[in-house]
């Protein structure tokens, strides 16, 4: 994991502190905290876990106050929802600039999501993490006037990406009791492939996958591909089982034939998805999929 500088090493301090007002799920719902998917948002990236919200938070200013963070975020961690981390959100006019730091650390990374109203019955809204609103404007959509400037804080589990990390590759080893991935690993291009397609698949063990799969999912009305995703499924929870032990025991060439034999089912599962979805739909769950896959801009 990256040691923090000073600056950050203080910002984190500054987001533990909030973090420790709301323990668990119900301080934050007491807090005014509410899922992102009771407002209809899917939310089981495996690499972010669940997002709660405080709308009261998600300031105009892009001078954001470290001892309100917008949102706290859970994991089922051993089965239990734990709380994994905080971020921090300004919800600022489409053409502004996204926040240069956070408390005084200038090294911190925002990311945008930009909420697009696509065309057609219910005006349905998606969102576009692309500043420019180019694949927005491109399907006919009206982006929204105001776009959200986001950064997470991992407070309470570690991140090889940093503190700041969008996403957390090892994220879904620490839910599961697995050894998670280390930095160095996810520094080499084609071993950071493999470890993120791993965690990808073991997300599905667990019930985390990604939003465009998510949807994908819920529109399927094919029966049979819907038999085979659960089929899929089923092996992974048993090679999951296997997985562990050979974790446990440090048998690491065990373990190495174990995560070719997940990864392989999680690709059968990715191209169920794709046999669901729309030929739009597929575009948006590939485009996703390779982000995910890609060692992030933040390490």
């Amino acid at each position: 994991m990256h040691q923090p500088s000073g600056a950050a090493d203080s910002v984190l301090a500054s987001a533990r502190r909030a973090a420790a007002t709301i323990p668990d799920t119900a301080a934050a719902r007491a807090a005014g905290f509410v899922p992102i998917e009771e407002l209809g948002i899917p939310d089981r990236n495996p690499f972010q876990g669940q997002h709660w919200y405080n709308g009261a938070r998600a300031d105009t200013l892009s001078d954001v106050p470290l001892g309100a963070p917008a949102f706290v975020m859970f994991a089922p961690v051993d089965g239990k929802l734990q709380r994994i981390a905080v971020a921090y959100a300004a919800r600022l006019r489409i053409a502004a600039e996204p926040p240069a730091a956070l408390g005084d650390d200038l090294s911190a990374m925002w990311h945008v999501h930009v909420m697009c109203r696509l065309p057609g019955p219910g005006g349905r809204t998606i969102s576009d993490q692309v500043p420019d609103t180019t694949t927005c404007r491109a399907r006919g959509g009206a982006p929204f006037p105001r776009k959200t400037a986001m950064i997470h804080v991992w407070t309470d589990v570690p991140n090889p990406a940093g503190i700041y990390g969008h996403d957390n590759p090892a994220l879904p080893f620490i839910v599961l009791g697995l050894t998670p991935p280390t930095m160095a690993e996810l520094h080499e291009a084609a071993r950071s492939r493999e470890v993120r397609t791993l965690a990808l698949a073991l997300g599905e063990t667990y019930g985390a996958r990604l939003e465009n799969a998510y949807l994908i999912e819920q529109a399927n009305e094919n029966v049979a591909l819907a038999d085979s995703l659960r089929a899929h499924r089923a092996v992974l929870a048993t090679l999951l089982a296997e997985l562990r032990r050979a974790d446990r025991d440090h048998h690491r060439a065990a373990y190495g034939r174990l995560a070719a034999r997940i990864r392989a089912e999680g690709a059968a599962v990715e191209g169920i998805y794709e046999r669901m979805a729309t030929p739009d739909a597929r575009a948006m769950l590939q485009r996703q999929y390779e982000a995910t896959l890609t060692t992030s801009a933040m390490l």
